[in-house]
């Protein structure tokens, strides 16, 4: 059963719209894939921005703790707020 020319022509049509179609659809999901990909770019570069400041912070308050645990910090505010004196000190008071 051959088919008719009329036939050919509407299968034709039909392919190359699907074929368009598709392309169109190709297009518009590559597009929305690149915005997203540019999006998540950017959205990673302000974390990792984030997170070298945080790590800097982290990094100054270790060096604080440090210092806070020291013998030469708990000297320094026993004898500035509690008025105490290390061995072998003389207190000097004025008049």
């Amino acid at each position: 059963m051959p088919i008719r020319e009329e036939n050919r022509e509407t299968a034709k049509v039909i392919i190359v719209a699907a074929c368009v179609v598709f392309a169109v659809l190709l297009v518009i999901s590559l597009v929305v894939g690149l915005v997203s990909l540019a999006s998540a770019s950017s959205r990673k570069n302000k974390l990792q921005r984030q997170l070298n400041e945080l790590n800097l912070l982290v990094e100054r308050k270790d060096a604080d703790l440090q210092y806070y645990m020291s013998d030469e910090y708990v000297q320094r505010i026993a004898r500035e707020y509690l008025d105490m004196q290390g061995d072998g000190e003389i207190t000097f008071i004025g008049k």
